[in-house]
């Protein structure tokens, strides 16, 4: 099959071009649209709207170790704890240079806590409106909306007299039509017909033999106010081969958080240094290995640690299986029927390693009883 004619310009088929379609908009207002580089390529992405209508606006695609230049004034549009209504700010407070953040809410949270150059800003959020016109792509929530609607509701407080904004809203809606439509007209064509899918194949780690395969917990902390996460617990194994250890950090956990661990009799073993950790761990994670973790942080952690096994995250696996969002541990365990666990360490990480390795097991085609 040849493939269709593509613009370049709006990154979208020809048969689905907007570029005709979205006015110019003259904002006052810096904008910085800070896009994950997962959203780039995204069919129904707004942030292509914001790129072609807004004259004052700059896009830059990153990752949390990518360099970013925005002013130390600016604001970052972000639904923190303490972010302030931009509706109840003052005009002199408002900000000069908004700061938005394009991707799931997953990739818009790391950028934002894990960027330097973002995580030191002050957040601003909006104010209410009506929920997402996003008819084609699933919100996490009722009050979340997409790029393009969330930069057109800013604009109209920080510049109600601004022609041109609502025009943009109009594109959004415009773009949405035009892809539902198509998909209608192709809903029924039998060379379109959705046949069962095949088993998606699962990456090499998962046909290694269990003793090649060590199987990592990390327990991380954040102070507030800081970029960076400090690892506070290790917990791995593969087969009876175990270690289990609380990191020294050179900002130290609230007494909550570490109550929150439920640590046990660990909390009284004197803390590892990164290396003394890495020690450890080499009795658990040897020259050719590969290593599986829930989380891709759980995963970088360990590199950042020294870990030189590949580490793989077991969250991106069996979502790319299911081809869904996963939720939280216990949501997969739930969905798998509650299978019976194996808990080794104390506390939270102990369950959480044994509902990995339930998990693991599961996508291997493992019995467990």
């Amino acid at each position: 099959m040849e493939p269709r004619p593509h613009c370049y310009r709006c990154d979208k088929v020809e048969s689905l071009c907007i570029c005709d379609r979205v006015p110019t908009v003259q904002n006052r207002t810096a904008l910085t649209l800070v896009q994950h580089p997962r959203e780039r390529r995204h069919p129904f992405g707004t942030a292509r709207i914001a790129r072609l209508g807004l004259s004052n606006l700059a896009l830059h695609v990153v990752e949390p170790t990518d360099p970013l230049d925005v002013p130390p004034d600016a604001a970052v549009l972000f639904p923190d704890p303490d972010a302030a209504p931009l509706d109840a700010l003052s005009p002199a407070e408002r900000p000069a240079h908004l700061v938005v953040i394009d991707g799931t809410w997953a990739h818009a949270s790391q950028l934002r806590r894990n960027h330097p150059a973002l995580a030191p800003l002050r957040a601003v959020t909006l104010p209410p409106g009506p929920p997402s016109r996003y008819r084609i792509r699933r919100e996490p929530s009722d009050e979340a909306i997409s790029t393009i609607e969330a930069i057109a509701r800013a604009l109209r407080v920080l510049e109600p007299e601004t022609e041109g904004i609502d025009a943009l809203v109009d594109s959004f809606e415009t773009m949405i039509d035009d892809q539902l439509t198509t998909r209608s007209r192709h809903a029924y064509s039998p060379r379109t017909r959705a046949k069962p899918r095949a088993r998606k194949p699962l990456p090499e780690p998962f046909h290694l033999v269990p003793a090649r395969v060590a199987l990592a917990h990390v327990e991380l902390h954040q102070p507030r106010g800081q970029a960076e996460r400090f690892p506070l617990r290790v917990t791995a194994c593969r087969g009876e081969a175990r270690f289990d250890a609380l990191l020294s950090s050179p900002l130290p956990p609230s007494p909550s958080r570490v109550a929150n661990m439920a640590l046990g009799a660990l909390a009284e073993t004197p803390p590892l240094t990164p290396a003394e950790a890495l020690e450890g761990l080499a009795a658990v994670i040897r020259p050719g290995d590969a290593v599986l973790a829930w989380t891709q942080p759980a995963c970088d952690a360990l590199r950042a640690l020294g870990v030189e096994a590949p580490a793989l995250s077991v969250k991106h696996v069996y979502s790319n299986q299911i081809d869904a969002r996963v939720g939280s541990l216990d949501d997969v365990l739930r969905r798998l029927g509650d299978p019976p666990l194996v808990v080794w360490a104390p506390g939270r990480a102990g369950r959480q390693l044994a509902q990995l390795e339930a998990i693991v097991d599961h996508l291997r085609g493992v019995p467990r009883r």
